[in-house]
Protein backbone atom coordinates (compact mmCIF):
# COMPACT_ATOMS: atom_id res chain seq x y z
CA UNK A 1 0.00 0.00 0.00
CA UNK A 2 1.06 3.14 -0.61
CA UNK A 3 2.69 5.25 1.96
CA UNK A 4 2.48 9.27 0.83
CA UNK A 5 5.93 10.95 0.67
CA UNK A 6 9.17 9.25 1.55
CA UNK A 7 11.37 12.02 3.33
CA UNK A 8 14.31 12.74 2.76
CA UNK A 9 16.37 12.57 5.82
CA UNK A 10 19.37 14.45 4.57
CA UNK A 11 17.60 17.39 3.23
CA UNK A 12 15.08 17.13 6.87
CA UNK A 13 17.20 15.57 9.24
CA UNK A 14 16.56 12.62 11.48
CA UNK A 15 13.27 11.33 12.58
CA UNK A 16 12.46 11.61 16.41
CA UNK A 17 10.01 9.84 18.52
CA UNK A 18 8.45 12.81 20.35
CA UNK A 19 8.93 16.78 21.17
CA UNK A 20 11.40 15.81 23.96
CA UNK A 21 13.73 13.60 21.75
CA UNK A 22 13.70 16.03 19.50
CA UNK A 23 14.75 18.69 21.39
CA UNK A 24 17.38 16.25 22.96
CA UNK A 25 18.60 15.89 19.33
CA UNK A 26 18.80 19.34 18.86
CA UNK A 27 20.50 20.33 22.18
CA UNK A 28 23.00 17.53 20.42
CA UNK A 29 23.40 18.90 16.99
CA UNK A 30 24.40 22.24 18.62
CA UNK A 31 26.75 20.89 20.77
CA UNK A 32 28.60 18.98 18.20
CA UNK A 33 28.53 22.20 15.82
CA UNK A 34 29.61 24.45 18.16
CA UNK A 35 32.52 22.10 18.66
CA UNK A 36 33.46 21.91 15.63
CA UNK A 37 33.33 26.12 14.81
CA UNK A 38 35.91 25.89 18.07
CA UNK A 39 38.32 23.55 15.92
CA UNK A 40 38.19 25.89 13.14
CA UNK A 41 38.42 29.21 14.77
CA UNK A 42 35.19 30.37 13.40
CA UNK A 43 32.42 31.73 15.87
CA UNK A 44 28.91 30.37 15.85
CA UNK A 45 25.96 32.07 17.40
CA UNK A 46 22.43 30.20 18.13
CA UNK A 47 19.98 33.30 17.42
CA UNK A 48 16.18 33.37 17.10
CA UNK A 49 14.37 36.17 16.77
CA UNK A 50 10.65 34.83 15.76
CA UNK A 51 9.07 31.10 14.90
CA UNK A 52 8.04 31.09 11.59
CA UNK A 53 5.34 28.11 11.09
CA UNK A 54 5.08 26.99 7.70
CA UNK A 55 1.77 24.88 6.38
CA UNK A 56 2.31 22.82 2.73
CA UNK A 57 0.50 20.38 1.72
CA UNK A 58 2.86 19.24 -1.41
CA UNK A 59 6.69 18.66 -0.39
CA UNK A 60 8.43 20.78 -3.01
CA UNK A 61 6.04 23.92 -1.60
CA UNK A 62 7.24 22.90 1.60
CA UNK A 63 11.09 22.28 0.30
CA UNK A 64 10.76 26.02 -1.56
CA UNK A 65 9.90 27.11 2.11
CA UNK A 66 13.08 25.98 3.45
CA UNK A 67 15.41 26.97 1.27
CA UNK A 68 14.01 30.35 1.29
CA UNK A 69 14.08 29.99 5.52
CA UNK A 70 17.85 29.08 5.18
CA UNK A 71 18.37 32.15 2.89
CA UNK A 72 17.46 34.58 5.38
CA UNK A 73 18.94 33.09 8.56
CA UNK A 74 21.59 35.83 8.67
CA UNK A 75 18.82 38.83 8.22
CA UNK A 76 15.83 36.74 10.29
CA UNK A 77 17.02 33.59 12.06
CA UNK A 78 14.41 31.23 13.52
CA UNK A 79 13.02 28.14 14.51
CA UNK A 80 11.26 27.12 11.42
CA UNK A 81 8.92 24.58 12.17
CA UNK A 82 7.70 23.46 8.48
CA UNK A 83 4.30 21.48 8.43
CA UNK A 84 3.97 18.69 5.63
CA UNK A 85 0.24 17.88 5.40
CA UNK A 86 0.95 14.66 3.76
CA UNK A 87 -2.39 14.30 1.30
CA UNK A 88 -0.56 11.53 -0.59
CA UNK A 89 -1.27 8.81 1.77
CA UNK A 90 -4.32 7.20 0.97
CA UNK A 91 -7.55 6.58 2.54
CA UNK A 92 -7.26 4.43 5.60
CA UNK A 93 -3.89 5.45 6.62
CA UNK A 94 -3.23 6.07 10.50
CA UNK A 95 -3.06 9.12 11.79
CA UNK A 96 0.37 9.75 12.66
CA UNK A 97 2.72 13.13 13.47
CA UNK A 98 6.57 12.73 12.45
CA UNK A 99 9.11 15.23 13.18
CA UNK A 100 12.03 15.44 12.13
CA UNK A 101 15.27 18.29 13.30
CA UNK A 102 18.92 19.86 11.70
CA UNK A 103 20.60 22.58 11.97
CA UNK A 104 21.38 24.19 9.23
CA UNK A 105 24.10 26.62 8.91
CA UNK A 106 24.02 29.97 7.30
CA UNK A 107 27.30 30.88 5.58
CA UNK A 108 29.17 34.05 6.26
CA UNK A 109 32.32 35.27 8.03
CA UNK A 110 29.78 34.69 11.25
CA UNK A 111 28.58 31.13 10.89
CA UNK A 112 24.39 31.14 12.43
CA UNK A 113 22.84 28.12 13.59
CA UNK A 114 19.22 28.13 13.74
CA UNK A 115 16.83 25.44 14.13
CA UNK A 116 14.72 23.60 11.24
CA UNK A 117 11.90 20.94 12.11
CA UNK A 118 9.69 19.27 10.19
CA UNK A 119 6.21 18.11 11.34
CA UNK A 120 4.55 15.95 9.08
CA UNK A 121 0.95 14.81 9.34
CA UNK A 122 0.16 11.75 7.98
CA UNK A 123 -3.81 10.49 7.31
CA UNK A 124 -6.27 13.17 8.67
CA UNK A 125 -4.53 14.51 11.67
CA UNK A 126 -5.61 18.14 11.37
CA UNK A 127 -6.97 17.72 14.99
CA UNK A 128 -3.39 17.14 16.05
CA UNK A 129 -1.37 19.61 14.23
CA UNK A 130 -1.65 22.33 16.49
CA UNK A 131 -0.99 20.25 19.41
CA UNK A 132 2.61 19.25 18.44
CA UNK A 133 3.19 22.52 16.74
CA UNK A 134 3.12 24.59 20.35
CA UNK A 135 5.71 22.76 21.98
CA UNK A 136 7.86 23.32 19.68
CA UNK A 137 7.13 27.44 19.79
CA UNK A 138 10.32 29.22 21.42
CA UNK A 139 8.23 31.34 24.24
CA UNK A 140 8.34 35.26 24.45
CA UNK A 141 8.96 35.05 20.23
CA UNK A 142 6.55 36.45 17.57
CA UNK A 143 4.94 33.64 15.86
CA UNK A 144 4.84 33.60 11.81
CA UNK A 145 2.56 31.48 10.02
CA UNK A 146 3.43 31.42 6.25
CA UNK A 147 0.35 29.79 4.80
CA UNK A 148 1.46 28.37 1.05
CA UNK A 149 -1.35 27.48 -1.28
CA UNK A 150 -5.46 28.85 -0.45
CA UNK A 151 -6.32 29.18 3.19
CA UNK A 152 -8.89 26.86 4.17
CA UNK A 153 -11.38 29.15 5.44
CA UNK A 154 -13.15 26.95 8.38
CA UNK A 155 -10.56 24.52 8.23
CA UNK A 156 -9.43 23.05 12.13
CA UNK A 157 -5.94 22.93 11.06
CA UNK A 158 -6.48 26.50 9.87
CA UNK A 159 -8.18 27.43 12.88
CA UNK A 160 -5.70 26.27 15.51
CA UNK A 161 -2.52 27.58 13.78
CA UNK A 162 -4.22 31.03 13.50
CA UNK A 163 -4.76 31.56 16.66
CA UNK A 164 -1.36 30.74 17.57
CA UNK A 165 -0.13 33.24 15.16
CA UNK A 166 1.01 37.43 15.37
CA UNK A 167 1.39 37.48 11.75
CA UNK A 168 0.05 35.51 8.87
CA UNK A 169 1.77 35.19 5.37
CA UNK A 170 -0.21 34.55 2.04
CA UNK A 171 0.80 34.32 -1.65
CA UNK A 172 -2.54 34.81 -3.58
CA UNK A 173 0.00 34.13 -6.83
CA UNK A 174 -1.12 30.77 -6.14
CA UNK A 175 -5.03 30.99 -6.08
CA UNK A 176 -6.69 29.81 -9.17
CA UNK A 177 -10.32 31.81 -8.43
CA UNK A 178 -9.24 35.04 -7.33
CA UNK A 179 -12.72 36.13 -7.36
CA UNK A 180 -13.47 33.47 -4.62
CA UNK A 181 -10.51 33.60 -3.09
CA UNK A 182 -9.49 36.91 -2.09
CA UNK A 183 -12.77 37.68 -0.32
CA UNK A 184 -11.94 34.75 1.53
CA UNK A 185 -8.79 36.49 2.96
CA UNK A 186 -10.84 39.69 3.61
CA UNK A 187 -12.80 37.81 5.98
CA UNK A 188 -10.12 36.34 7.58
CA UNK A 189 -8.63 39.87 7.76
CA UNK A 190 -11.86 40.91 9.49
CA UNK A 191 -12.15 38.40 11.71
CA UNK A 192 -8.54 39.14 13.15
CA UNK A 193 -9.71 42.26 14.43
CA UNK A 194 -6.45 43.20 15.40
CA UNK A 195 -5.43 40.12 16.63
CA UNK A 196 -2.60 39.44 14.08
CA UNK A 197 -1.38 40.89 11.10
CA UNK A 198 -2.13 40.08 6.96
CA UNK A 199 -0.22 40.23 4.36
CA UNK A 200 0.18 38.78 0.77
CA UNK A 201 3.45 38.34 -1.25
CA UNK A 202 1.37 39.44 -4.43
CA UNK A 203 0.37 42.73 -2.66
CA UNK A 204 3.89 43.36 -2.36
CA UNK A 205 5.28 42.55 -5.91
CA UNK A 206 2.78 45.33 -6.78
CA UNK A 207 4.31 47.73 -4.86
CA UNK A 208 6.50 49.43 -7.91
CA UNK A 209 2.78 49.21 -10.05
CA UNK A 210 1.62 51.01 -7.32
CA UNK A 211 4.38 53.14 -6.85
CA UNK A 212 4.66 54.62 -10.79
CA UNK A 213 0.46 55.14 -10.68
CA UNK A 214 0.64 57.34 -7.61
CA UNK A 215 3.92 59.41 -9.38
CA UNK A 216 1.85 60.24 -12.67
CA UNK A 217 -0.82 61.92 -10.14
CA UNK A 218 1.88 63.62 -8.10
CA UNK A 219 2.35 65.76 -11.32
CA UNK A 220 0.07 69.08 -11.04
CA UNK A 221 -0.73 69.44 -14.20
CA UNK A 222 -1.88 65.74 -14.02
CA UNK A 223 -3.38 65.63 -10.55
CA UNK A 224 -6.93 66.76 -11.95
CA UNK A 225 -7.53 63.56 -13.61
CA UNK A 226 -8.27 61.34 -11.15
CA UNK A 227 -11.85 62.62 -11.14
CA UNK A 228 -12.37 62.13 -14.54
CA UNK A 229 -10.88 58.59 -14.87
CA UNK A 230 -13.07 56.23 -17.42
CA UNK A 231 -11.66 53.42 -18.10
CA UNK A 232 -8.80 50.98 -16.46
CA UNK A 233 -6.97 47.93 -18.31
CA UNK A 234 -5.14 45.87 -16.16
CA UNK A 235 -2.96 42.74 -18.38
CA UNK A 236 -1.82 39.78 -16.46
CA UNK A 237 0.70 36.75 -17.88
CA UNK A 238 -0.46 33.70 -18.68
CA UNK A 239 1.27 30.26 -19.99
CA UNK A 240 0.93 29.70 -23.64
CA UNK A 241 -1.88 27.35 -23.72
CA UNK A 242 -3.44 29.83 -21.21
CA UNK A 243 -4.74 27.59 -18.78
CA UNK A 244 -3.00 28.78 -15.88
CA UNK A 245 -4.99 31.51 -15.02
CA UNK A 246 -4.12 33.95 -12.24
CA UNK A 247 -5.34 37.41 -12.21
CA UNK A 248 -5.03 38.45 -8.38
CA UNK A 249 -2.31 41.13 -8.74
CA UNK A 250 -4.30 42.59 -11.54
CA UNK A 251 -7.43 42.36 -9.40
CA UNK A 252 -5.31 43.54 -6.60
CA UNK A 253 -4.62 46.43 -8.53
CA UNK A 254 -8.12 47.14 -9.02
CA UNK A 255 -9.13 46.96 -5.68
CA UNK A 256 -6.57 49.27 -4.41
CA UNK A 257 -7.46 51.88 -7.00
CA UNK A 258 -11.21 51.50 -6.19
CA UNK A 259 -10.36 51.85 -2.03
CA UNK A 260 -7.96 55.21 -2.58
CA UNK A 261 -10.45 56.95 -5.10
CA UNK A 262 -13.61 55.96 -3.58
CA UNK A 263 -14.74 54.11 -6.59
CA UNK A 264 -18.00 51.73 -5.85
CA UNK A 265 -19.26 48.91 -7.56
CA UNK A 266 -21.88 49.24 -10.57
CA UNK A 267 -21.66 45.35 -11.66
CA UNK A 268 -20.11 42.00 -9.94
CA UNK A 269 -17.28 40.50 -11.61
CA UNK A 270 -18.39 38.88 -15.15
CA UNK A 271 -15.78 36.54 -17.15
CA UNK A 272 -14.31 37.77 -20.54
CA UNK A 273 -11.96 36.50 -23.26
CA UNK A 274 -9.96 33.63 -22.19
CA UNK A 275 -9.88 33.71 -18.39
CA UNK A 276 -10.05 37.71 -18.09
CA UNK A 277 -12.68 39.80 -16.56
CA UNK A 278 -14.91 42.75 -17.52
CA UNK A 279 -17.48 45.07 -15.18
CA UNK A 280 -18.39 48.17 -13.95
CA UNK A 281 -17.32 50.64 -11.37
CA UNK A 282 -18.72 53.93 -10.31
CA UNK A 283 -16.73 57.60 -9.86
CA UNK A 284 -18.02 59.16 -6.60
CA UNK A 285 -19.79 61.58 -8.85
CA UNK A 286 -21.49 58.84 -10.76
CA UNK A 287 -20.02 58.36 -13.59
CA UNK A 288 -19.48 54.54 -15.69
CA UNK A 289 -15.79 53.57 -15.26
CA UNK A 290 -15.23 50.26 -17.35
CA UNK A 291 -12.61 47.94 -15.99
CA UNK A 292 -10.67 45.11 -17.63
CA UNK A 293 -8.84 42.71 -16.60
CA UNK A 294 -6.91 40.68 -20.01
CA UNK A 295 -4.19 37.64 -19.96
CA UNK A 296 -1.66 38.00 -22.59
CA UNK A 297 1.11 35.49 -23.22
CA UNK A 298 4.24 37.58 -22.01
CA UNK A 299 7.58 35.65 -22.57
CA UNK A 300 9.84 35.50 -19.29
CA UNK A 301 7.27 36.51 -17.13
CA UNK A 302 5.80 33.66 -14.22
CA UNK A 303 1.84 32.73 -14.67
CA UNK A 304 -0.21 36.13 -12.85
CA UNK A 305 2.59 38.81 -13.34
CA UNK A 306 0.95 42.00 -14.24
CA UNK A 307 2.22 43.09 -17.53
CA UNK A 308 1.06 46.37 -18.34
CA UNK A 309 -1.98 48.90 -17.08
CA UNK A 310 -3.76 51.31 -18.51
CA UNK A 311 -5.82 54.69 -17.04
CA UNK A 312 -8.18 56.56 -19.21
CA UNK A 313 -9.33 59.43 -18.10
CA UNK A 314 -10.70 63.06 -18.90
CA UNK A 315 -10.55 66.85 -17.51
CA UNK A 316 -10.81 70.30 -19.20
CA UNK A 317 -11.73 68.93 -22.30
CA UNK A 318 -8.49 66.95 -22.76
CA UNK A 319 -8.54 62.96 -22.79
CA UNK A 320 -5.61 61.39 -20.61
CA UNK A 321 -4.00 57.73 -21.09
CA UNK A 322 -1.30 57.20 -18.58
CA UNK A 323 0.30 53.60 -19.26
CA UNK A 324 3.07 51.61 -17.72
CA UNK A 325 4.00 48.16 -19.97
CA UNK A 326 6.85 45.95 -19.69
CA UNK A 327 9.58 46.15 -22.15
CA UNK A 328 10.82 42.69 -23.82
CA UNK A 329 13.04 42.47 -21.01
CA UNK A 330 10.91 42.25 -18.30
CA UNK A 331 12.98 43.71 -15.54
CA UNK A 332 12.31 47.78 -17.26
CA UNK A 333 8.93 49.15 -17.45
CA UNK A 334 7.86 51.96 -19.36
CA UNK A 335 5.56 54.75 -18.19
CA UNK A 336 4.22 57.06 -20.90
CA UNK A 337 1.63 60.07 -20.73
CA UNK A 338 -0.56 61.03 -23.68
CA UNK A 339 -2.63 63.90 -24.10
CA UNK A 340 -5.57 63.89 -26.60
CA UNK A 341 -3.13 61.73 -28.71
CA UNK A 342 0.12 62.92 -28.46
CA UNK A 343 3.20 61.90 -26.53
CA UNK A 344 4.07 64.30 -23.25
CA UNK A 345 6.21 62.09 -21.17
CA UNK A 346 8.12 58.80 -21.79
CA UNK A 347 10.35 56.87 -19.00
CA UNK A 348 11.95 54.06 -19.34
CA UNK A 349 12.79 52.50 -16.09
CA UNK A 350 13.90 48.97 -13.97
CA UNK A 351 11.21 46.88 -12.71
CA UNK A 352 12.31 45.03 -9.58
CA UNK A 353 11.06 41.45 -9.68
CA UNK A 354 12.00 39.96 -6.14
CA UNK A 355 12.26 36.42 -5.67
CA UNK A 356 10.30 34.74 -2.85
CA UNK A 357 12.98 34.95 -0.38
CA UNK A 358 13.53 38.55 -0.38
CA UNK A 359 9.05 38.56 -0.08
CA UNK A 360 8.93 36.39 2.63
CA UNK A 361 12.12 38.17 4.27
CA UNK A 362 10.29 41.24 3.86
CA UNK A 363 7.53 40.39 5.53
CA UNK A 364 9.03 38.70 8.02
CA UNK A 365 10.03 41.92 9.05
CA UNK A 366 6.65 43.25 10.09
CA UNK A 367 4.17 42.57 12.85
CA UNK A 368 1.34 44.80 12.05
CA UNK A 369 -1.50 44.67 9.95
CA UNK A 370 -0.81 46.91 6.19
CA UNK A 371 -4.02 48.73 6.05
CA UNK A 372 -4.38 49.83 2.36
CA UNK A 373 -4.24 46.60 1.95
CA UNK A 374 -6.87 45.82 3.67
CA UNK A 375 -8.90 48.36 1.72
CA UNK A 376 -8.01 47.10 -1.13
CA UNK A 377 -9.48 43.97 -0.27
CA UNK A 378 -12.75 45.03 1.07
CA UNK A 379 -13.25 47.02 -2.58
CA UNK A 380 -12.89 43.42 -4.11
CA UNK A 381 -14.76 41.97 -1.66
CA UNK A 382 -17.68 44.56 -2.71
CA UNK A 383 -17.15 43.64 -6.29
CA UNK A 384 -17.06 39.88 -6.19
Amino acid sequence: MAEGVVIDTTFWGTRQSGVAALERELTRLRRAQSAHARELGRPIARASVLNLIVYADREEHARRAARSIADLALRHPSRAIVVLADRGARDGTQKRIEMHCRLPIADGARLVCYEQILVRARGDADDRLASAVIPLLVPDLPVFLWWTGTPPLGSRSFGDLLRLTDRLVVDSADFARPEVTLPVIARISDEARGRFGLTDLNWTRLTPWREIATAFFDVPAWRLFLDGVTGVSVGFAVDMDGRDIHPSQALLFVGWLASRLGWRPLEALAPSEAGGLLFAIARPDGARIMVRVRPRFERGLDEGDVSGIRIKATAARQLAEFAVKRQPDPRHQTATVLLDGERRWERTMPLPSPAIVELIGEELSILGSDRTYEAALGALVELA
